[in-house]
């Protein structure tokens, strides 16, 4: 059972287009809180800006790639470049807070010079307040349209969030208490912990390109396939299931009493598939393969 090949919605396509042009408004406003301030912690979050619009103009392309058709090439679709688009921002994201690390710390040794921080602070805050909107929309839409690449961007943008959201308040803690070594350390701080929601990034995308199977997916399709195989009085075997971006493939062996017909025996095959599909509630390709009951060859 193959379900009818899905298509990019305009929703999918307007998110991503938002988020290009939120992340083109995001470069300006960090990149003048940095010029501005001189601070090593808004340096850290105006470099991840050049970071993010890389990632999210890779994924605006996969977006559009990722729902063709299979073609002689790729037999199997292209779901697969959306692991691809979420583990290059990941890999993005790490060499960033790498990057903001060395700076940090080179500020900190050739001397802390802070300016104009009150604009700084102002920039900033309203950068965060923008992307906690925009990461909340692409993160709800991501999941309802099943889309790795909306969900990945709208929670690498959230994760900005935070980061703003430390700046902020290392800023204004070197601004009231006048200590400017609050400002590489922030600034260290939430480098490494965009580092580490770059690897879990990395992590997760691996995992897809290795075919890791979804526990939770496996889980819900195996309980309603042994209920149907009890109300049937079948058995099955050989059940696997792998996600590749937008769509989960499952393949399982029925086994029929050996005197039931072909016919039959497809038809009840049939409706297995249509049950697995409807618990799953998402874009599924299921094979199964028939056979009788206690195959020699098994």
């Amino acid at each position: 059972m193959k379900n009818q090949h899905k298509h990019t919605s305009r929703d999918e396509l307007v998110a991503m287009n938002l988020s290009l042009l939120t992340s083109l408004v995001m470069l300006v406003l960090k990149w003048s809180a940095y010029w501005i301030t001189q601070s090593a912690a808004a340096f850290s979050d105006a470099l991840e800006t050049i970071v993010h619009l890389a990632a999210v103009s890779f994924a605006a392309y996969s977006l559009r790639v990722v729902y063709r058709p299979p073609d002689s090439d790729h037999h199997f679709g292209h779901d697969k470049i959306a692991y691809f688009s979420s583990g290059i921002e990941g890999v993005l994201v790490v060499g960033a807070g790498t990057i903001i690390i060395f700076e940090a710390v080179e500020k900190w040794i050739l001397g802390i010079h802070l300016q104009e921080l009150g604009m700084g602070i102002m920039l900033l805050s309203a950068a965060a307040l923008i992307n906690t909107v925009l990461g909340t929309y692409l993160v709800r839409k991501g999941r309802r349209k099943s889309s790795l690449i909306l969900e990945a961007n709208g929670k690498h943008i959230l994760s900005d969030v935070w980061t703003s959201v430390g700046v902020v308040a290392g800023l204004g803690l070197a601004w009231w208490t006048g200590i400017t070594a609050f400002d590489p350390v922030i600034a260290i701080l939430f480098a490494m912990y965009i580092i580490k929601e770059g690897g879990e990034m990395v992590h997760k995308a691996s995992r897809g390109l290795m075919d890791a199977s979804n526990p939770d997916l496996e889980h819900r399709a195996r309980t309603v396939l042994e209920q149907f195989c009890t109300f049937e009085h079948l058995t099955f075997h050989r059940f696997r299931l792998r996600e590749s971006g937008t769509c989960v493939y499952i393949d399982v062996h029925l086994q029929f009493p050996a005197d039931m017909s072909i016919d039959d025996a497809h038809k009840i095959a049939s409706r297995a598939e249509r049950v697995i599909a409807e618990a799953l509630g998402q874009n599924v390709d299921i094979t199964t393969h028939l056979e009788p009951e206690n195959d020699e060859d098994e």
